[in-house]
């Protein structure tokens, strides 16, 4: 190599070798250590907005009605009683109301609103989305955090159990983004489908809430602007079952991702710099190996120890969800871009501006 080569070949190992130690570092296998040992004993009110019929509507209605917490109260919340969900509450001897309450937000925020206008005298509220499948004990653990006073919200998330083919199993791995985000006390946010607030926390701050597209990003920023902290409990975490196909799939990731970065723009440049270092990476890792040394294949220690503790996370069995897990850095980084780029969302048959 001449003496350009040989600069170029050292700026771009040192580059390689810096990217390898980060994310070495992130993708290093944490324990979640944090525990509550409340016991809140409140009334609370679960509220379960619905519009249209969601993948095993009955059983997920089931699952939240049947809780061993001491006392508490449910309420469907849906658009009309055209809605094609009311027959399936009726069946489930579930109570539901009109959401009614005047709001420029979505219609997931005017029907939590609705529910807390109507039912003021509750001491706790708990939003639970249609789609969710819970345990037994999901409210009880869900609820527990509230009953310390530094806690302004209390949720979990979602494991996307798959019920269809490659793009249902790589929305499951595409959730431990989002568990991943939980475990960081810097990047912990309220999931709108399912979290318990004390009926304080929006007090004099309902206009805030009932003006914004999304109810868990109105929550969090609530939340913090009071300096309250976000508890997150994996012992009350929901499955979501899942039939996605790539239409379902894109559709619903563009939208997760776009409300996201509308809100925190910094999320855009964290995400495409975590993610798409990994793509360079691989890819140098890639080039290097096949053109100087096969030393160089230990670029990819942190996706093979992104695998390994995939494995540990992952309620399934299947080669799908590691091809899954190796594709994910380049498609986040894709979808961050498009996310990027998105300026209207559709949601439940409605169009909403970002």
């Amino acid at each position: 190599m001449d003496i350009v080569q040989l600069i170029f070949f050292y700026f771009f190992v040192v580059l390689f070798s810096l990217i390898f130690i980060v994310q070495l570092i992130l993708a290093w296998p944490r324990k979640f250590k944090r525990s509550y040992a409340g016991n809140y004993k409140g009334n609370i009110l679960v509220i379960i907005p619905i519009k249209g019929l969601d993948f095993q509507l009955v059983e997920n209605l089931e699952s939240i009605k049947n809780q061993d917490y001491r006392e508490f109260s449910k309420i469907c919340v849906v658009d009309s009683e055209d809605d094609e969900s009311v027959q399936y509450i009726k069946n489930s001897n579930l109570n539901y109301i009109l959401s009614s309450h005047n709001s420029s937000g979505s219609g997931k925020v005017r029907a939590i609103a609705t529910a807390i206008e109507k039912y003021g005298d509750f001491d706790a509220y708990v939003v639970a989305d249609s789609d969710i499948r819970v345990k037994r004990d999901w409210l009880s653990n869900l609820v527990r955090p509230l009953s310390i006073q530094k806690f302004g919200v209390s949720t979990t998330f979602p494991y996307f159990k798959s019920s269809g083919g490659f793009w249902s199993r790589f929305k499951t791995v595409w959730g431990f983004v989002g568990k991943g985000m939980m475990e960081s006390s810097i990047t912990v946010f309220a999931w709108g489908g399912s979290m318990a607030f004390r009926k304080d926390l929006l007090e004099g701050r309902m206009p805030d809430f009932d003006s914004d597209i999304s109810d868990d990003m109105a929550i969090t920023r609530i939340c913090k602007e009071k300096g309250l902290e976000v508890a997150y409990v994996p012992e009350a975490t929901p499955y979501i079952y899942s039939p996605d196909d790539w239409d379902t799939f894109k559709e619903w990731s563009i939208r997760q991702t776009s409300l996201l970065v509308s809100r925190n723009r910094s999320a855009l440049k964290i995400g495409i710099l975590m993610y798409g270092s990994v793509c360079l990476l691989i890819f140098g890792s890639i080039i290097f190996s096949l053109a100087f040394s096969y030393l160089f294949l230990i670029w990819l220690l942190p996706v093979v120890i992104s695998e390994i503790k995939l494995r540990t996370r992952l309620r399934d069995r299947g080669i799908t969800y590691y091809v899954a897990g190796f594709i994910i850095p380049f498609f986040y980084t894709w979808n961050l871009y498009k996310a990027s780029r998105t300026r209207e969302i559709f949601w439940r048959g409605n169009e909403y501006k970002l």
